[in-house]
């Protein structure tokens, strides 16, 4: 992949992805986004304690031109940092 540029404002994005971002964008949520050879590429995401166990939790969110939006999530113990579950993802975090 090539990236061209860097894109700082939600109104640069195309339309379909611009829902996505601007949520994440309002939440406080860091995003970053290029435009590259094949279409915009935008990549978001939380981290935070899960409620079970005190698990660490990433939820990752990313958008580009040619697939639209995709997700996922990893979770791991404390205990064993080195040790992670990861899931299909959705516009919410996991139960």
């Amino acid at each position: 992949m090539e990236l061209i540029s860097r894109l700082d404002k939600v109104e640069d994005l195309p339309l379909a992805c611009r829902g996505h971002v601007q949520r994440a964008h309002d939440a406080g949520t860091p995003w970053i986004a290029w435009a590259a050879v094949n279409g915009p590429i935008v990549a978001w995401g939380t981290i935070g304690a899960r409620q079970t166990n005190g698990n660490l939790l990433l939820h990752i969110e990313w958008w580009n031109g040619v697939s639209g939006h995709h997700s996922l999530w990893c979770h791991c113990n404390p205990k064993r940092p080195t040790e992670w579950t990861v899931g299909r993802g959705s516009q919410h975090e996991p139960h």
